[in-house]
């Protein structure tokens, strides 16, 4: 649609090619509005039409082109940041979009993502704010219904209907981050939208100052996004290699760890993927564990489940005693742990003093000076999962 010397809007009828059409589609991502409602492929070309006038359309474009190779646009990002290199507009933009997943898509260990992660994508949000070229109200509004369930209610720095204050939101933002690094207030899960929103759509000033102002955070926006990339794509973000290609954070060999009856031997792939098996002596069973995802979940749920306490992660379940008799009848029920990974369906039964010893067995094991550069490595493929 256009709209003609009256100001009404008409409709335009292009044809274009299969290859355009793939291409707008693939754009819808990046035009969705603040309300999340899918748009159609012609709201996409009026809105790309909207952009090239307003000079932002090399950045939309370029990052609908980068959203089409995901992974490899991840790893280049982190190529340019190893080499210290600017990036782009766009690339900040992917960054923001993967973090935003990794907000918004919560697990079972309350640890993840941290809240010193959430406090550091809000920080990078007022750094890229105070960039803004225009007011823009509207935006303000957004960004402060996004955090609404999170902010202080009693703080007096909300605005008076229809009144605009711009000082609201950095002392809105401001005010949590606090409360994030005090650990009162639960984790803004919507958080990520703001940084998304702010990089996508707002008049801001050059590329040289978006860096300066977003590399002292990058550190923590590429873990969140690496975990973002993970749960939507379910890939790491790790180049493919050949045969013949060495892996320089692969160890020679990993030492086997045995605690009581319990052994655990670790190995790395040549991909550089992390593998376990936990040898049950007592059970007479031989437990494979991996990737890392489901290795750094099943750390957890053993450092998480108490008596009476159930674990339902992503990929496991825990729990003491039976379900169907919590609080359990007696002392020797309340001291039984089970577990079982969901898309195995295997139930294993420990004792607590069995249980204690599978923990000290993985804090060893995760702390083998042989696994730490792997363990560095995988952290960064994955993220904060």
């Amino acid at each position: 649609m256009f709209k003609d010397r009256k100001g009404q809007q008409q409709t335009l009828s292009i044809r274009v090619s299969e290859g355009v059409r793939e291409f707008l589609d693939r754009a819808r991502k990046q035009f969705s509005d603040t309300q999340g409602e899918a748009l159609s492929i012609s709201d996409v070309a009026k809105l790309l039409l909207e952009s090239a006038i307003e000079n932002r359309l090399d950045d939309r474009l370029e990052t609908t082109e980068l959203l089409a190779r995901p992974t490899e646009a991840m790893l280049g990002i982190r190529q340019k940041w190893a080499n210290n290199l600017e990036l782009t507009r766009a690339e900040w933009i992917i960054l923001a979009q993967y973090a935003q997943a990794g907000c918004e898509d919560m697990t079972s260990d309350p640890a993840l993502p941290s809240r010193q992660s959430f406090a550091n994508i809000l920080e990078a949000f007022l750094a890229v704010r105070a960039l803004r070229l225009r007011a823009a109200p509207d935006k303000d509004a957004y960004y402060l219904g996004n955090l609404s369930g999170w902010t202080d209610q009693g703080s007096g720095t909300r605005p008076a209907a229809g009144e605009h204050n711009p000082e609201v939101v950095p002392a809105v933002v401001g005010r949590l981050v606090e409360q994030l690094r005090e650990s009162t207030v639960e984790r803004p899960s919507f958080a990520g939208r703001n940084l998304y929103v702010a990089l996508r759509d707002e008049h801001l000033q050059g590329a040289d100052a978006l860096n300066r102002a977003l590399t002292p955070y990058l550190t923590g926006l590429y873990r969140l996004a690496a975990r973002g990339h993970w749960l939507l794509e379910r890939r790491p973000i790790r180049k493919e290699r050949r045969p013949w290609e060495t892996l320089e954070s692969a160890p020679q060999s990993v030492p086997n760890v045995e605690v009581g009856d319990l052994t655990l031997t670790s190995l790395v792939s040549q991909e550089g993927e992390l593998h376990m098996l936990l040898n049950l002596k007592s059970h007479r069973v031989a437990y494979a564990l991996g990737p890392y995802p489901h290795i750094r979940e099943f750390h957890a749920m053993l450092g998480k489940v108490v008596q009476g306490k159930i674990w339902n992660g992503r990929y496991f379940f825990a729990h003491t005693g039976h379900l169907h008799m919590i609080p359990p009848q007696d002392d020797a029920e309340a001291s039984t742990f089970y577990f079982r990974e969901h898309a195995k369906g295997v139930l294993v039964e420990f004792t607590s003093a069995e249980w204690e010893q599978l923990k000290t067995l993985f804090t060893q094991v995760m702390e083998l000076a042989e696994l730490r550069l792997t363990l560095t490595e995988l952290a960064l493929q994955y993220g904060e999962v």
